[in-house]
């Protein structure tokens, strides 16, 4: 599916459909105009023999208009018979519908410029150096990126006032709802802000200044009432190094922010979106409305209340090349 999300080829896709709807009603259009001619023309003609022949080129006509305007149908359906019959992917259709969504794939091609560029200049840095060589470090001691027998990932540990703990929490907690949900959106926090915000200085002032939360950007959290299970599983995350997700994992999205999902070439949209039946963990390719194309890993909940999180080329190949440092 590759060559299915390279937007020259896409655009060139695009404009052969387009030549090709244009052929598939103007030939029919222009034989049909052909026909009223010749039954026109009989009207006037006193010689059976023209009269016949131009009944004849009529009857060919409208055949021929009828098969030119069905082909492209026969052809489509052919094909879904083909996959049918041998189980292979739909990669054809699965083109076409990626030409319905070639911005998409334009906005994300700006996105990884811009991420690249960001990354490129970042790590002129010294936070970024810091920050690279202590993961890096903790990496090779396995002290993080370790998966606990509970599923938990051990990822870094911040020190932060209780203050700074319960903005964070506060924000989570309006994120995603729950306790466990929480603890996803924290692990979240703590990975963006190792791949992408050490610009900021600390935790705190990323979450509050980045721009990507949106209770930190409305300040809705500020007079929340925290719950004390929200807290501790933040808690748990932040101050003790329990992640939720792999330290990779970068994204996730509400439900009406998301265009469409593809499992296994099956495309998604509309309220099949909410089923979690129609995800698969690192199969599962999501679409968001702001152009954002990333790998689903996981819903925090399993009732539908929770937001799909997954994680995009750049974030793995960062934290995989730095896995190899040292």
């Amino acid at each position: 599916m590759s060559v299915c999300t390279n937007i020259l080829f896409l655009r060139i896709l695009s404009y052969v459909q387009t030549a090709l709807q244009i052929l598939r009603f103007a030939i029919p259009i222009v034989l049909i105009v052909k026909i009223a001619i010749d039954f026109y023309k009989n009207l006037f003609l006193n010689d059976p023999q023209k009269q016949i022949e131009n009944r004849n080129n009529a009857i060919r006509r409208i055949v021929a208009a009828i098969i030119v305007f069905l082909t492209p149908t026969l052809i489509n359906n052919f094909i879904y018979i083909v996959d049918d019959l041998t189980g292979t992917s739909n990669d054809y259709h699965g083109c076409l519908s990626n030409i319905e969504n070639i911005d998409f794939y334009i906005n994300l091609a700006k996105a990884e410029k811009l991420l690249k560029e960001q990354m490129e200049k970042e790590a002129g840095t010294a936070e970024y150096q810091k920050t690279k060589e202590r993961l890096a470090a903790l990496l090779k001691n396995n002290k993080i990126n370790q998966v606990n027998p509970d599923g938990t990932v051990l990822g870094m540990k911040y020190r932060l006032s209780e203050s700074d703990l319960k903005d964070i929490a506060k924000i989570c907690q309006q994120e995603q709802g729950s306790a466990k949900g929480a603890a996803w959106e924290a692990s979240l926090i703590a990975n963006r802000f190792e791949l992408f915000g050490s610009k900021y200085g600390d935790i705190h002032t990323y979450v509050l200044k980045c721009g990507w939360w949106a209770p930190a950007n409305k300040g809705t959290y500020k007079n929340a009432n925290l719950n004390p299970d929200v807290l501790n599983s933040v808690r748990q995350v932040l101050i003790e190094g329990q992640r939720m997700i792999p330290l990779y994992v970068d994204e996730h999205d509400w439900t009406g922010d998301i265009s469409k999902i593809v499992t296994n070439g099956k495309t998604y949209t509309g309220e099949a979106i909410k089923n979690h039946n129609n995800f698969q963990k690192d199969k599962t390719v999501i679409y968001n409305r702001m152009g954002a194309v990333y790998t689903y890993f996981g819903h925090p909940r399993s009732d539908g209340a929770s937001d799909p999180f997954g994680y995009t080329k750049a974030a793995k190949n960062k934290i995989d090349s730095i896995s190899k440092v040292g």
